[in-house]
């Protein structure tokens, strides 16, 4: 356990690693920065006893990122300037945006297509396989993430 750090380039991609890890859309270049501050205050504050560094540093990138995005998505809604189409293919764009904006999983994108596609409850609780009561839950999850993050 006694890894001693060595240069910050040598940890540069482990630092891609976890922002490819998190889905952060490239440029990376202001988070790689972000990245060697923390790897500055990691080797003043690691103990060899404890871990290895890259552990002790990787934890400390997923916390500082995770809070990163978190605040970012705050920051900065998703504006949405025309109304969705009635052919959701024309939209694949702005779908990709809203999924990848609002960290939607898979159930929500999928409950996102269907709804769009005019599907009743009835309808997606089948073809997804899960029950009516789950469906109703994640729609209105959806539309809590959506208020948050679409301002139109």
């Amino acid at each position: 356990m006694n890894e001693s750090p060595s240069s910050f380039e040598s940890y540069r991609d482990l630092v891609y690693y976890t922002l490819n890890r998190l889905n952060v859309p490239l440029p990376y270049e202001d988070l790689i920065q972000e990245a060697y501050f923390i790897y500055v205050q990691c080797i003043a504050r690691y103990d060899p006893y404890r871990c290895k560094f890259s552990t002790y540093f990787t934890h400390k990138l997923l916390y500082f990122f995770k809070s990163y995005l978190r605040n970012d998505q705050r920051a900065s809604p998703l504006y949405i300037e025309r109304e969705l189409s009635i052919d959701p293919s024309l939209d694949i764009i702005l779908l990709h945006d809203i999924y990848s904006h609002c960290r939607l999983t898979s159930l929500e994108q999928t409950v996102v297509e269907l709804t769009l596609e005019e599907y009743t409850i009835i309808e997606i609780s089948e073809i997804t396989n899960k029950s009516e009561s789950t469906v109703k839950r994640t729609r209105k999850s959806l539309k809590n993430k959506l208020r948050r993050y679409v301002l139109q």
